[in-house]
């Protein structure tokens, strides 16, 4: 994924740290690596501007403030950033 990639936000949850690392397709160390200082995590399920679908994990805080804005419902949708989101994954993943 690219910097600053477009997405439209599809589904969301926030779940603990822990709970993030039962996410198929998450490796554990990739949640210590990127998530570790965060108690709770974003988990956006998205498409790109091909319709590619795409899971981005994240900073909850950083997804309260694209809903309270509106930017997240956006049908045009919004730029994910590797700050805010630096776990990107193909498809759609599920916590177990």
């Amino acid at each position: 994924m690219q910097p600053g990639t477009t997405v439209r936000a599809i589904d969301y949850e926030v779940v603990s740290r822990d709970k993030a690392k039962t996410i198929g397709g998450l490796s554990v160390a990739a949640v210590e690596k990127y998530l570790g200082t965060l108690s709770k995590v974003a988990v956006l399920r998205c498409v790109d501007d091909h319709g590619e679908k795409l899971t981005a994990v994240g900073d909850a805080r950083h997804l309260k403030e694209l809903l309270d804005s509106g930017e997240a419902s956006d049908p045009a949708g919004m730029k994910l950033r590797r700050q805010d989101f630096p776990v990107v994954i193909r498809g759609w993943l599920q916590a177990s």
